[in-house]
């Protein structure tokens, strides 16, 4: 990919970004070719467990699943890397707004610090680049009791990532006898 992409982080010590093992079971480099999608990286936490991120109808969305999940994550300061795109591309396994390299590390053209990740996210929201839904707020395609979550960890548990279905029962324990009836479901069709 030409140009400059962005990897939003967390943490503002990063000299060199590490290739890690992805959700995708490959180990690579994660960026986004904006800062607007850089930015909702920033905020570590459980993941798709606490928000949805992704593309609603051309527009990037944020959607909060539990009340203060927002906060708790983005009212805090972050750092988006600047990094060379040369190495970068767009698989067809990711999401649309999502770049990977399968580079071992990658030093960082440019760190800025982000005192308030909210505050960016906000901003980037009153230029029409993201939308923001707090809950119970949500797009019409997301379920209010998260349900749509079942069948993505269980998938992710039958792909390999060990935990998946532990780590979501974690945080919606009312989920537990729903899992089992799936999981059953799917061992009988084998």
């Amino acid at each position: 990919m030409e140009g400059i992409v962005f990897h939003g982080s967390p943490r503002g010590d990063l000299e060199v970004l590490k290739a890690r093992e992805s959700t995708h079971q490959k180990k690579c480099i994660y960026a986004a070719d904006s800062k607007s999608v850089a930015l909702l990286f920033m905020g570590k936490g459980m993941g798709d467990l606490d928000t949805m991120i992704a593309t609603v109808n051309s527009q990037l969305v944020l959607v909060e699943r539990r009340p203060g999940v927002i906060d708790r994550l983005y009212n805090k300061e972050g750092y988006l890397y600047e990094l060379d795109g040369s190495t970068f591309d767009h698989y067809d396994f990711l999401w649309s707004k999502e770049v990977i390299s399968f580079e071992n590390e990658i030093v960082p053209l440019r760190k800025k610090h982000i005192s308030n990740i909210m505050q960016a996210i906000e901003e980037e929201e009153s230029l029409g680049n993201i939308r923001v839904f707090r809950y119970p707020d949500r797009p019409t395609n997301v379920p209010l009791d998260n349900s749509d979550l079942i069948d993505k960890y269980i998938s992710f548990e039958k792909k390999g990532l060990t935990g998946a279905v532990k780590n979501l029962l974690k945080v919606y324990p009312e989920f537990e006898e729903e899992v089992q009836r799936r999981l059953k479901e799917r061992s009988n069709t084998i």
